[in-house]
Formats: C-alpha cells, structure tokens, sequence
C-alpha cells in the first residue's frame, strides 16, 4: 500500500511539475485567399496572395525543428482566417499565456492604412491588418490600436514576446509576389473610410519587454520573391529563414537583424525590416533567452563584385569604423575596409584568405578598429622600472608632503607645481607654472618638498601640488597591448597626445586615471569632452582593460564631435530650445536653471533655398561632459522622418513632437551639454544601442543632476519602423551640433 502511495505521489508530482513548466507557445497565420468564390459587384477588388500560406508554413516547421515548441495552432485557410476567427485565435493565445512563457506570433498576408482624421498621429491613418473576409467592408480588418492591446495582455501576463509581422502592420503595404514572370501587387487598391475616432495613446509593447519585427517601414514594400526551390515567398520570411538556419540558435537579435538586412538587400529587396526592442532585449537572442557573441560589432557581406573584389558591408561610420579598419570572420578571411558610405555601409577587400570563401549575409567582425595613422585617439603614459608595489609605496610617502604650504591635488585640477617621472633620463622632475625645472635623482618627500620651496612661483604662499605616478612596465605593456588592437593609439610622447594617464594615491590605493591636457580642454570643437575618467584601482582584475575600455568610449566622442558634412551637403535645420517662458529661441551657449524648454528644430533659410527636400531620417543625442551619449530621437521606437517631424517644412520653428508628445523639461544643475543633429537617408540599425552609451565618469561634477537628463520624461509613441534603400551612389547624410552650458543664475 505504502509502495502504491508512493507511486501515486510520483505521478502527482510529475504532472503538477508538467503544468507549470513554462512553455513554448505560437499562433502563426497566413493569408493567400482573399477574393471569394462568388464576387459581387459590391465586392471589394482584391488580389489574392501566393506566398503568405507558404511563410506561415515554413515558420511552422523552424519553429517545430530548431527551437522545440511545445504548442502550435496555424491558420492557413480562408475559413480559419476571417475577422472573427483571427480575434478568437488572439483571445486563445492570450488565455492559454502563463509567467514565462516564450510566446510568439507571426502573420503574413495584406496590411493596410484606414482614415482617421481624430487621429494624434501626423498622417491621420490607422494600420491594419486584413483578415480572409475583408471583401465584405465594414470594419474588416483589425486596427494596429487592437494588435497593440493584443501584445500588450501577452505582456501582461510576464510572458516573454515575440512578433513578426511579414506584411508591413505599421504601414500603408504592397507586396509583390513574383512567379515565373508577372509580379502581383500585394498592396490593397481600397482605402478604408474615414472611422473619425479618437484614438488614446498606448503603451509600445517593446517598451513592456517585447520584440516586434515588421518586414518593412510604413512607406515601403514588403515583397516576395523566388526561394531556392522556385516557389514564391515572402523575401522577409527567405531572409529570416535563411539567417536563423545559418546562425546559432543563441545569436543575439541585434546581430540577426543586421544578417537579415544585408540579405534582403543583396536579394535587391527596397525593405528594411524593423526589430523593436529595448536594449536589454536586442542583446538577448531571438525568444528571449541568453545569447553569445563579441563586444565587437559585427558587418554583414551585402555584395560581392567578384570582378574588382570588393565587398559592400552593412556597417559604416555610425560604427565609429573608419577607413583602414581590418575585419576577420570564423573561418580566418580578413577584411580591409577600403572605404566608408556614408553612416551605414562601407568597402572592404580581402587582405587574408580568399574572396571564394565569403558569401553574402557572411559575418565579420572588428579586428582591429583604425589604421595607425587615423586613430580616434591620441594617448600617453609615462612607464617605469618599478613595479606596482614600490610605486604604490612611494605615493603613499608623498601623500605626506599635504601641509598648510603644500595642498596636494587631483591630476585634473589646475595647480602650481607637478612632480612627474623622466622615463628617459629616470630621474624625476618638479616644474611650476613659471617654467622651472628641479630634477631630483633620489625621490623623498624631503627632497620633494625642498624642491617646491626653492622654485616658489608668482608668489603663491600654498603651492599646489600634482603628483602625477608612472606605470610599472609589466601594467605598461599589458595596456599597451589591450590599446594596439583598437582604434587608441599609445604615443611615445605626450605633445601630440589629448589625454594623459596619471598615477595618484587616493583611499590609500594607487589609482589611475586619463586627464584632458589642458590644451585641448577649451577646444570648442571638444568642449564637452571630459575633464578625466573614472580613476581604476592597479589592483583592479580588469585593470588595463578598464583603461582601454575608456579610452575607446573617449575616442569615439572625439570622433562624433570632430564629424564633419560631406561636401555639399547640410540638412537645412538646426537644433535649438525654446523658452516656454517667453517663447525665445536659444541657439546655443548658456541656459539657466529653473528656465522651461522644448526641442526644437530651427530652418535655415540659405540651406532650405538648395535643399531637394529628401526625406531623412533624423537623429538628436546627446553628450555630457562625462561622456555620456543618450538617444533622444527617435524615442521608444517613435517616427523619426523628417517629413513627418517637421510638418512638411513649412515653418520656421518646428517642436520636436513624437506624435503628440513634446520633448520638453526644466533646466535643472550645472554642467555642459553637447546636442547633435544626424540627419541621413538611410536608417542606422539599433540606434537606442548605438547612442545610449555610459560615460567615463560615475558622477557628474558640480551637478545635483543633469541638467537634460530629465527631457525625456513621459514621452509616449507607437511602434514604427525604419527605412533604408540600396543606392549605386554615395549615401546622404550631415550632422551638425549643439553646446547648451547651464548656469546657476543669470
């Protein structure tokens, strides 16, 4: 009986574990058949689709084969895919949802944009998607405002959420299916009556934890194309297929996104696929689990032309790449990159291995980030025979000389007098802002201190003393090594470089940190680089990658802040704040707290005169004097053309809306502030990774808070898309700048 008993608990349990294993759950749909059988002249024109049935079916079996979901409910015929049947299926999934769960939804078929003229929404339209009966009119489609509240109760649920939507849900949408000869349009000849509804702003579910994958941007076409059996098919489903089928199951979807990319382009596809998805997501891999790869980033092979030998790459200068930098992929081809396409692609040949070897949708990833003769930064250290310990000692006996005459210093704060090391002569030296120079053979605080007595300066009763600590060798070679495969050069001197690394005690500890020579500092081209960086502990594990890790976020600030326009080339706005307190525009220098602002864009009049009215896609982000870089447009995957965000050029002054939202806030602390305008036809992929980047420094100097940071607050949007398009001449693209330097009072 007792055996018996014990069975039964065993069997108990195994199912009360099975309930609650979190599960793989999906509802795939896909729509070919929309003309009916017996059309009236009251029906709706319509084109059937060949290729939709066949991506649901497909995404099906990947999903079976390669990632093991548990349960799978398709929709591929007209009497499964009607308006009612495609809500109950959302109601299904949404009930049949647990706490993480993965979750994943995919539709293929038409979308289209309804009339709304109560919309928020610049271009007062709705995107929907198009169920199987929607011949019949009236309503026959669902509203981007019902699929959101749809994600949203899968988010709600704590579930882990992934979306694709292979027909365009957030735009007006063709896709053109090509058979044998003739392309059919798979866009909709009939627009949607005006609904006349006010529409309440939602919450983007990427903001909520989702990834929302569109096949291409509201303006753009989602096409078929030809698989490699000769069937049609989605050409966003082939590349996806395509690149999870050759890529690890754990690549991060940042990466993926770029791989699908350069296939669809290489393909001759004018779409770009939008990924939405908070940072920590993109990092993730497709279903939300722990993904592998490089902190390097990573090109995709677009195009081959086997006659020159040159490779077009997804990847150009928004990667802070620049001309010289060498690639290499997993199988030992290295790349050089030969020349840059505007922010988003570049040009490499084959320095290693064989062109042979490489084909399009290939990975390669940074090897080495500048040529040596183009770095992004100059540094220098001074380096010593005595190793850590012995430096450590001596710094500590320095400390000593802190006296009512004698006021030791940071190495960023402005004093009268420096002690520093003659690497060459090994010997050290006392100089003061008079130019003397005290060289001391044996180094002690006694003959420190009698140093600085005998070279007294202007004056000054308290000197100020920087004593500035040499790296050992063995810390010398070790950083020298971390900056030799990056885009930082360590220089033998210090005349041409822009930071110093200086050793000082501080918490009893010998710390290292990178200081801005004070020529450079008041450079206004450089103004808000920062002062210093965080100091690194010699003791740290990291020690010398800290370093390097720093100097590379310094360098690529240096290199936004020195990019100029191409030639002929300079969107007609500029950045500027408006004073909500007396309507005043401010284009640059200091603003005061307390004051009340909202972004702007100000037109340039002499620039709109040659302008052709391109639309761009515009991106605004900051830099403080830490370091730091925040994206504030687009925000939370807002629309970022310029078309819409200026209001069709008319005005002079156009606030920065994100669809019904300003960017506005109250000044608020001191500090300097660099803003940015980029503006460029073609779209950058993960802009929220590229431009959200941590600083140097933990905190910000002289600054109860930042005094921008807060311009982001309540800013809401929809989920929309971006744009990029293949192009046989040079891309378009201009930057220009910004310095806000808030102030206390007036």
């Amino acid at each position: 009986m007792m055996k018996n008993l014990s069975l039964l608990l065993l069997i108990l349990l195994t199912f009360t574990i099975q309930d609650t294993y979190a599960k793989k759950i999906a509802l795939i749909i896909g729509i070919d058949k929309y003309v009916p059988d017996n059309p009236s002249s009251e029906t709706i024109t319509w084109r059937n689709l060949n290729g939709a049935v066949r991506d649901a079916n497909a995404m099906s079996n990947v999903l079976k084969c390669k990632y093991q979901f548990d349960e799978i409910k398709l929709l591929d015929t007209p009497e499964q895919t009607t308006t009612a049947g495609l809500k109950a299926a959302f109601k299904w999934l949404t009930n049949n949802t647990n706490p993480d769960d993965v979750v994943f939804f995919y539709y293929a078929g038409h979308g289209s944009q309804v009339e709304n003229s109560q919309h928020f929404e610049a271009d007062k339209t709705q995107e929907c998607i198009v169920p199987s009966d929607a011949y019949k009119g009236e309503q026959s489609y669902i509203l981007d405002t019902e699929l959101n509240a749809f994600l949203l109760s899968l988010t709600d649920k704590k579930a882990v959420v992934t979306a694709i939507f292979d027909s365009c849900h957030s735009g007006s949408v063709s896709r053109n299916a090509i058979t044998a000869a003739t392309p059919v349009s798979r866009s909709l000849n009939h627009k949607f009556p005006d609904i006349k509804t006010t529409v309440p702003k939602t919450i983007p579910p990427a903001t909520r934890g989702a990834l929302i994958i569109s096949a291409a941007q509201n303006n753009e076409t989602a096409s078929e194309t030809v698989n490699t059996e000769g069937l049609p098919q989605g050409a966003f489903t082939d590349a996806f297929l395509q690149a999870i089928n050759t890529s690890s199951s754990v690549e991060d979807v940042a990466t993926l996104e770029k791989r699908i990319r350069s296939l669809l382009r290489f393909s001759g596809k004018v779409q770009t696929p939008t990924f939405e998805g908070q940072e920590d997501r993109m990092t993730k891999s497709l279903f939300g689990g722990a993904a592998t790869g490089s902190d390097n980033p990573l090109l995709f092979v677009e195009k081959i032309d086997a006659t020159t030998g040159e490779l077009k790459l997804l990847g150009g200068a928004a990667l802070k790449i620049s001309k010289g930098t060498t690639l290499k992929n997993d199988k030992g081809i290295e790349l050089e990159i030969s020349s840059l396409d505007g922010m988003t692609n570049s040009y490499a040949k084959v320095t290693s291995g064989d062109l042979e070897g490489i084909k399009e949708g290939d990975a390669f990833e940074v090897k080495v980030w500048s040529h040596p003769s183009r770095p992004n930064l100059v540094v220098w250290s001074a380096k010593s025979d005595l190793d850590d310990a012995t430096i450590t000692s001596l710094g500590k006996e320095l400390s000593s000389l802190s006296s009512s005459k004698i006021q030791l210093i940071k190495p960023w704060e402005v004093g009268t007098h420096t002690l520093a090391y003659d690497e060459v002569a090994k010997t050290w030296i006392v100089s003061n802002t008079c130019g003397n120079l005290t060289t001391i053979n044996k180094i002690s605080a006694n003959e420190v201190k009698k140093a600085i007595e005998s070279s007294a300066c202007n004056g000054n009763s308290t000197a100020k003393l920087l004593v500035t600590l040499p790296l050992s060798s063995s810390q010398y070679d070790k950083l020298s090594k971390e900056l030799s495969q990056t885009a930082t050069k360590l220089s033998g001197t210090s005349v041409d470089a822009s930071y110093i690394l200086s050793g000082f005690i501080a918490e009893g500890k010998l710390k290292y940190a990178w200081t801005l020579q004070s020529a450079n500092a008041q450079s206004d081209e450089v103004k808000t680089l920062p002062l210093f960086s965080d100091p690194v502990p010699v003791t740290k594990e990291a020690f010398s990658y800290t370093l390097q890790d720093q100097a590379q976020k310094i360098g690529a600030i240096k290199k936004w802040m020195t990019l100029h326009s191409p030639p002929n080339m300079a969107f007609p706005y500029d950045l500027c704040l408006q004073n909500l307190d007396d309507n005043s525009i401010v284009d640059g220098g200091k603003i005061y707290e307390g004051q009340n602002m909202r972004l702007a864009f100000k037109k340039n009049p002499a620039l709109f005169e040659r302008w052709k009215k391109k639309n761009m896609f515009l991106y605004v982000f900051m830099i403080d004097d830490s370091g730091a870089m925040q994206l504030l447009l687009p925000f939370d995957f807002s629309d970022n053309k310029s078309d819409n965000i200026l209001e069709g050029y008319e005005k002079d002054v156009v606030p920065v809306n994100l669809e019904g939202n300003f960017i506005e806030f109250t000044v608020e602390g001191t500090g300097v502030d660099k803003m940015f305008l980029l503006a460029s036809e073609e779209a950058i992929p993960n802009p929220e990774q590229l431009f959200n980047v941590h600083g140097v420094r933990s905190t910000r100097s002289a600054a109860s808070s930042d005094p921008l940071m807060s311009l982001l607050s309540s800013i809401n949007s929809n989920t929309r898309g971006l744009s990029m398009k293949p192009r046989k001449v040079k891309t378009v693209w201009s930057i220009s700048s910004k310095t806000f330097e808030s102030t206390i009072t007036e």
